[in-house]
């Protein structure tokens, strides 16, 4: 076609262009976020943190919340971080593993591309990859979450191309960086092995299959289909279709040793992981329970329906979030129209079957996202199951729809490379700064806390110790993104913890603050202003609950704080409304 921006390029040549070209929408988007030491992903404040222990052995000795949020990074993640620390910053690397992520991912997205298209189909994926910011978010702040889509992307590229062994060897690192695409593809592997079988054992059936698919691609889709699913042999050897079944067995075996290892660790990684946090709770201890509503840290009952799961995805990658609802419907409408003109104008571009790993994958998704909500926690939150794999759906769905309007419409070159540069500026500034936030407002008072003692126990407004435990580099004694509800006894201390320091925090007696503090063994408070005005009263959530029912009522008991008493608790820092007291 006279459209096709199909330069010729082939291997590792188009890798190279697709990284280079990654990295500037990258850095386009994001090039002051090495500059600004403040500018982070929120999660980023619960899980990084105690890192700065690999380069300071005196911070966070002996903390309940470094050991709790250490023994919760998955290894793999700790790994990289460890390695890196010998150079790097924990907050700085996170910022440079983010980018390495997102490069890598458009690198497996045009080698999966090609797979089912051609080089045009494989740009237009990598550009739709760019656009949808769901992808970017997600990997913001380097977390393990970050992992999900380029090792998820990565083993459906190699399953889709009847790689077993290599697909194998994905789940094995997957095992390593995050639980939850690691179940996806373990659960895939064992249909994807299961189908195998199978088709040994009754290979009439599955040739009628096979047929009933091909006259369905050719005819509604215009689209080529294989007589056999790939085989475990090199293509030299695909004609040797005779394996008896326990041969097959064997085989399978020896090629899907990765994926045991991989089960293997994951056990035992979960009973590390309970030996020092303690364990997911049931349905029963949720019962009756605020914090596990709408009104909670986290809603974990009742979940939400399944329409609203399938419409989330877009609710981030049309940036409702980011550029808000005016602009956010604009970029709807213009996929619904996109999407609609396709579907009218049909056009064969695709390879249907190169999307084998993707068609097993989503039976798989929904399996585990159904058996998430029936025995809710234990496999954590229901809706990442689908969130991960309906994102990958979406992306190619709309990918496909651009290159069928293309070979419908025709473009010349020089229009097509026109239109190429200006999306791919669009895409630059749509991503930009997506999940990331600036702290940078209090900064002074983050490096007071850095000269105060190394070994010091902070008490401040939860929300704020975030932030305290990020960049001030020392201990807190509770804090929002560590108040995990879903681990006990994990989440009794800290909601313990929580409900001691408020009752502290607007106390009206002196002697109850210095008894709080001399029972911990907390040297600072801090203090903010805005924590003590009175419109707190008519605020619907000044915290989740229960805690935000229990402000209320103590803020509606007293009017007289005697943490604002400056004779009793002479400030040694004050800014912005803030101010740290030192507690004898």
């Amino acid at each position: 076609m006279s459209a096709s921006l199909d330069t010729g390029e082939r291997g590792i040549g188009a890798i190279i262009i697709v990284i280079g070209i990654a990295t500037v929408v990258f850095f386009v988007g994001n090039y002051d976020i090495f500059s600004n030491h403040y500018l982070i992903n929120d999660d980023a404040r619960q899980q990084l943190f105690w890192m700065e222990r690999w380069q300071d052995p005196e911070l966070f000795q002996n903390d309940f919340l470094a050991n709790y949020s250490e023994a919760y990074v998955p290894v793999g993640v700790k790994a990289i971080y460890r390695v890196a620390s010998l150079c790097f910053d924990p907050l700085l690397f996170s910022k440079i593993l983010t980018a390495i992520l997102f490069v890598v991912t458009a690198a497996l997205w045009f080698a999966w591309g090609r797979l089912f298209g051609d080089n045009l189909m494989a740009w237009m994926v990598v550009l739709v990859y760019f656009m949808f910011t769901g992808f970017q978010g997600q990997m913001a702040g380097g977390l393990s979450r970050g992992f999900v889509f380029p090792l998820l992307i990565a083993y459906l590229y190699f399953i889709s191309r009847g790689d077993i062994f290599k697909g194998g060897l994905v789940v094995l690192v997957q095992s390593f960086f995050n639980p939850y695409v690691f179940l996806l593809c373990l659960f895939t592997h064992a249909l994807l092995v299961s189908l195998k079988i199978a088709r040994s054992v009754f290979p009439k059936i599955f040739e009628g299959m096979d047929n009933l698919c091909r006259a369905i691609c050719q005819s509604g889709f215009g689209a080529s289909f294989p007589s056999r699913s790939h085989e475990l042999e090199k293509p030299g050897e695909a004609a040797k279709q005779t394996l008896s079944l326990g041969k097959l067995i064997s085989r399978l075996f020896v090629v899907n040793i990765p994926v045991l290892i991989g089960v293997a660790f994951t056990v035992f990684n979960i009973l590390y992981y309970q030996s020092y946090t303690g364990h997911l709770i049931s349905s029963s201890e949720m019962s009756g329970k605020s914090e596990y509503t709408e009104f909670g840290r986290y809603q974990l009952y009742p979940t939400p329906s399944v329409f609203y799961e399938f419409i989330r995805p877009w609710i981030f990658n049309l940036s409702f979030p980011y550029w808000g609802p005016v602009a956010g419907w604009t970029m709807a409408l213009f996929t619904i129209a996109v999407f609609a003109y396709a579907a009218v104008n049909y056009q064969p571009v695709v390879k249907w079957n190169a999307l084998s790993g993707l068609f097993m994958i989503i039976p798989v998704s929904l399996f585990l996202y159904f058996v998430a909500r029936l025995v809710l926690v234990k496999l954590f939150v229901p809706r990442r199951y689908l969130f991960y794999t309906l994102n990958i759906i979406y992306c190619i769905g709309f990918a496909v729809a651009v290159r069928i309007i293309l070979e419908k419409i025709q473009l010349g070159r020089v229009k097509m490379w026109l239109i190429l540069l200006a999306l791919l500026a669009f895409a630059s500034a749509k991503g930009r700064h997506v999940e990331l936030f600036d702290y940078s407002h209090d900064q002074n008072l983050y490096k007071f806390l850095q000269t105060t003692p190394k070994d010091s126990l902070i008490a401040g407004w939860p929300e704020l110790m975030d932030n305290v435990i990020t960049f001030g580099n020392k201990r807190a004694f509770a804090t929002y993104e560590l108040s995990h509800t879903w681990v006990e006894p994990y989440w009794s201390e800290i909601k313990r913890r929580t409900f001691d320091f408020f009752s502290a925090y607007y106390s009206p007696r002196t002697e109850e603050i210095k008894a709080f503090c001399k029972l911990h063994g907390i040297q600072y408070l801090i203090v903010r202003d805005e924590d003590f005005v009175t419109h707190r009263l008519g605020e619907s959530s000044s915290y989740f609950e229960p805690f935000n029912g229990f402000i209320w009522f103590l803020m509606s008991s007293t009017d007289n704080y005697a943490i604002l008493d400056r004779s009793a608790f002479p400030p040694i820092f004050e800014a912005n409304g803030i101010r740290v007291l030192r507690i004898e």
